[in-house]
């Protein structure tokens, strides 16, 4: 009787995490589409207000949630408290506190900071959206062949290692 319960427990177990690292590439792909809105509306504050940096992450910290609504939040507070460093440096730590854990893959915070060094040009804006465009595409793809592979891969090995209890 143990030994079954054993079994079933290991299968539930493999399968759970297959089906959980489905859930991970899903909650990629929303945040990667969360940060291109997020963008879309920075660039048409910043290109039809024409207001300072802090009020235009106040205004777009109201309007985001989540982790992304807190990172800019944070940035708009330290901007406001105006500490030492420049300006990318301020964004390039705010980065590292209130990104550090989400989905983001560390090459997509890197080409964030990035965008902190020529975030006054609106077309870098729009360069970074459309690289944001093809992520998602790209995300999308893989998303759809990743989830069913470790979905069916932690079925499969939750059925294996129950054999091999067996």
């Amino acid at each position: 009787m143990q030994k079954l319960i054993g079994c079933v427990l290991v299968f539930f177990a493999c399968s759970g995490m297959g089906i959980c690292k489905g859930l991970e590439l899903k909650s990629h792909l929303k945040e990667l589409e969360e940060l291109k809105q997020l963008f879309v509306l920075l660039k048409s504050e910043l290109q039809y207000t024409r207001a300072p940096f802090a009020e235009v992450f106040r205004k777009i910290g109201k309007k985001t949630q989540g982790e992304l609504g807190a990172w800019i939040t944070g940035l708009c507070k330290s901007l406001e408290e105006k500490g030492t460093g420049t300006f990318y440096e301020i964004w390039c730590d705010s980065i590292e506190q209130a990104l550090g854990n989400t989905y983001l893959k560390k090459e997509e915070k890197e080409e964030l900071k990035n965008l902190g060094k020529n975030l006054e040009y609106i077309e870098s804006i729009g360069l970074y959206i459309e690289q944001l465009e093809y992520n998602i595409k790209n995300t999308r793809e893989e998303y759809q062949t990743k989830r069913k592979l470790c979905q069916s891969m932690g079925i499969m090995g939750g059925i294996f290692l129950v054999i091999l209890l067996l």
